[in-house]
């Protein structure tokens, strides 16, 4: 269409909304009054649009929607004059019929000027519930959830229409929904569920209609909603505070006390003890003043006086429900426990003393004590450290493992463990490791004697670790002489458990000194062969696994000098003669050992790291361990959560992955020339992403121009793992393109477009942020792709997955404004 004026323009807009064309075809034809250089003319004609949009009751098509929200929102950021009418045409649209609310959801989602949709005032909020009141259709609720929780939580003014935005979604509380067989929308009862839970908890304002909802529900006899409403009640906490609560108490409480003690549910027990402990938390953040009733003090009176008398009767059957309602309640806040811990530990530590349900009596003592300050449990402190010790006496193992849980507890808090305490702890943990054979317990010393090691090395380095090295050297590690099967068993499990816990408390630097050449001496015994057999013959991953990172933890922190270099060089020779067999049945796990022992020399700089990582390039090219050595790049460049890393005192160099990277890349650019195209070829490709994906931008930025060709070919590499990692890579570079960049953009347009219609939704979402990202280059460079561009995205415009229809949405936006005087 060519020039028009205002009343052919508005004939042209009766017709749209006779049917004689479609809103796009409008948004086309006003193109050069909404391109004009001049924002009186842009005024106009994104005002002739908005007033077709409130006049047009017909359904809008979900692209359509996505294309003018696009368009809107871009309008914002033009001239002043325009905004008014922006507004107008957001209005319309938010005023369309519920049919549409996923074309509203989608303009609340993608709206980046909530300002200006709050300027709406009550009137929005008052449209929204008359658009929702009786709606039935699942998919139409899920939507509303999500608006009117956007509403509450984000600061729109309810006006006086607080109680009817409450009464139209909590009519649907508690959800009852059963999906039909097959349903091809997917909607389950749990995302109804938690949409409707954030819209009722979002506001502190609908805590007087919501309070007594709860306590009512729960007198039902549904166990869902049950449930739901204390999980309700326990999200309400988070957000409500004391003065929202306090009138409502009693009910409360009540109702949460009945629900503990009188069901037969676990998930019911679960939900209402979670409350509890919510409302205790919420009612500690309380802040005292003159004039204020404390109300913590008020609900804690009730919790005591109807639970801790049954403390007292260990034969009745509320005993338990009462211990549990005491735990919630005191590890909620330090105030709480306080206040519990001084009105129960004096009847359950002389409980415990007269040999009544010892084993119950510890373990509530337990649960109390573990938030509570030392200055509460100063009086106690001899008692209960009497009842531990006299506990790790026993021979019930239930009882050892219950009491070394308090002594954890115990041992956290200064000055209650006094240094013949510690001493008399070390003594039974060493003496559990020793003689206990059941393997809880043994868990459970491994656990104590870990956390106690951290805060008293002094201890474990003069009794326990010499202790163990006595035990472990004590007789050959090899089964010999006449000694009995079962007895060479008994002999291997205690060694173990005593290799378990030295590896456990070897935290504190002055006890890894002492651990270190222990372990490393039974890793490297020839009695033993622990670590290979372990790594290497397993069949378990995660046995060797485990063990070898148990192995690369301990060469990392193994001083330097001729002894460790012998260690790798043996190390070395072993892995390589599996991994050079085709026919061993431990190449995964030689594999294994070879990776993680190549991190732990990586990090600390050792000259002998790179014969290991040479043998991982050359394995690039291994039929069966190509794949897994390419992938082993990521674990080599990233930081390791559980082992190797500064936390576990791991020796980590800075810049590692830079010297890496600058040591290998050209060993990775030759092996990728002389791979035979495939399979071969798509290792390397997926190596190199992988590592150039761990380097800081700047290191990206500066090695970009040599890396160029290959990240551009494992742009067609058939792995989607190696297009996600390359794509990731390269989008951060486009918003600052270097000059290389530029003049590759034939290929990287047209690999990345390729991308978009990828099976991954992973890989379309990267190739769509590429695409935005390379409308930042210079105009003149890429007004050449633009109607090539613009055709390719219409696909992904209409995805089935809405974050691929959002971010082809953005990109299309950008594109389709290159050249125009609002665009960039």
């Amino acid at each position: 269409m060519h020039k028009y004026s205002e009343m052919p323009l508005i004939f042209f807009a009766l017709e749209l909304k006779a049917g004689q064309f479609t809103i796009l075809q409008l948004v086309e034809a006003l193109g050069l009054h909404l391109t004009s250089s001049q924002p009186q003319t842009r005024a106009r004609g994104v005002q002739l649009l908005s007033s077709v949009l409130q006049e047009c009751h017909g359904d809008l098509t979900e692209r359509e929607v996505e294309v003018l929200i696009v368009f809107y929102e871009n309008r914002l950021k033009d001239h002043y004059v325009i905004t008014p009418h922006v507004i107008q045409g957001l209005k319309a649209l938010v005023s369309l019929k519920l049919s549409n609310l996923c074309h509203v959801v989608t303009l609340i989602d993608s709206f980046s000027h909530p300002t200006e949709l709050k300027g709406l005032g009550a009137d929005f909020v008052f449209g929204f519930v008359q658009s929702v009141d009786g709606e039935r259709d699942p998919r139409n609720l899920l939507l509303a959830f999500r608006i009117a929780g956007k509403i509450v939580r984000e600061g729109y003014d309810l006006g006086k229409f607080t109680e009817e935005l409450f009464e139209v979604t909590s009519c649907y509380f508690p959800i009852d929904f059963s999906p039909p067989p097959n349903d091809p929308h997917g909607i389950t009862q749990e995302e109804l569920v938690l949409a409707l839970r954030a819209v009722l908890t979002g506001t502190p304002r609908f805590a007087e209609f919501l309070l007594p909802l709860i306590i009512e529900k729960l007198d039902s006899d549904v166990q869902s909603a049950k449930v739901d409403s204390l999980q309700t009640l326990t999200a309400c906490a988070s957000v409500y505070e004391h003065k929202e609560l306090a009138q409502f108490l009693p009910g409360l409480w009540a109702s949460l006390r009945r629900e503990v003690f009188q069901t037969a549910s676990e998930r019911v027990e679960s939900a209402g003890l979670a409350a509890v402990g919510s409302l205790t938390a919420c009612l500690s953040r309380s802040v005292l003043n003159s004039d204020s009733e404390d109300s913590l003090n008020v609900f804690l009176e009730l919790v005591l006086k109807d639970c801790q008398h049954h403390l007292c009767e260990p034969d009745l059957k509320l005993v338990w429900p009462s211990a549990k309602l005491l735990q919630a309640t005191s590890t909620a806040s330090y105030r709480a426990s306080h206040r519990v811990a001084a009105a129960v530990l004096p009847s359950l530590i002389e409980q415990y003393n007269s040999r009544t349900q010892v084993s119950h009596t510890i373990q509530l003592g337990r649960s109390i004590i573990v938030n509570v300050d030392e200055s509460v449990l100063l009086d106690f402190r001899q008692s209960l450290c009497s009842v531990v010790f006299s506990a790790l006496s026993e021979s019930n193992a239930d009882l050892q493992i219950t009491s070394m849980r308090v002594l954890t507890a115990l041992g956290q808090q200064t000055g209650l463990l006094l240094e013949s305490d510690v001493e008399l702890a070390v003594d039974h943990l060493t003496r559990l490791i020793l003689e206990e054979e059941d393997p809880k317990v043994s868990l459970a010393v491994v656990e104590c004697a870990g956390a106690l090691a951290r805060l008293h090395p002094a201890a474990f380095i003069s009794k326990m670790v010499p202790r163990l090295k006595e035990e472990i050297f004590s007789e050959p590690m090899a089964q010999g002489d006449s000694a009995t099967q079962s007895q060479e068993h008994s002999q291997q499990a205690v060694r173990q458990r005593c290799v378990a816990a030295l590896a456990a408390v070897s935290s504190r630097p002055s006890l890894v000194q002492e651990s270190t050449p222990v372990l490393l001496q039974v890793l490297t015994s020839a009695h033993t062969g622990m670590c290979h057999c372990h790594s290497c013959t397993s069949d378990h991953p995660l046995s060797y696994t485990s063990a070898a990172k148990c192995y690369a933890g301990l060469v990392n922190k193994s001083p330097a000098g001729e002894a460790l270099d012998s260690l790798i060089d043996r190390m070395l020779k072993r892995i390589s003669t599996e991994l050079d067999s085709a026919s061993s049945p431990v190449r995964t796990q030689a594999f294994t050992l070879l990776l993680w022992v190549s991190k732990a020399l990586l990090l600390r700089y050792h000259p002998l790291s790179t014969a290991l990582t040479d043998k991982l390039f050359s394995l690039l090219s291994d039929p069966e361990l190509g794949s897994l050595a390419a992938d082993g790049f990521s674990l080599l460049m990233s930081d390791s959560q559980d082992v190797l890393n500064r936390g576990s005192h791991a020796d980590v160099r800075i810049m590692y992955r830079q010297r890496f990277f600058t040591e290998n890349s050209a060993k990775l650019v030759e092996g990728f020339n002389a791979a035979v195209q495939g399979t071969k070829k798509s290792g390397y490709l997926k190596a190199l992403s992988h590592i150039v994906n761990n380097l800081p931008r700047q290191v990206q930025l500066t090695e970009l121009p040599a890396l160029l060709p290959l990240l551009l070919e494992a742009l067609s590499c058939p792995d989607q793992g190696v297009q996600v990692s390359t794509l990731s890579c390269l989008q951060p570079v486009l918003l600052d393109p270097p000059s290389t960049l530029i003049t590759q953009l034939e290929v990287l347009v047209g690999r990345t477009l390729a991308l978009t219609t990828s099976p991954t939704m992973k890989v379309r979402i990267a190739s769509l942020r590429c695409i935005h990202a390379l409308s930042r280059f210079p105009e003149h460079e890429i007004m050449p792709f633009r109607a090539r561009v613009l055709r390719a995205l219409a696909a992904p415009l209409d995805d089935h997955k809405r974050v691929v229809r959002s971010e082809a949405a953005v990109a299309r936006n950008e594109w389709f404004l290159l050249g125009s005087p609002g665009g960039r």
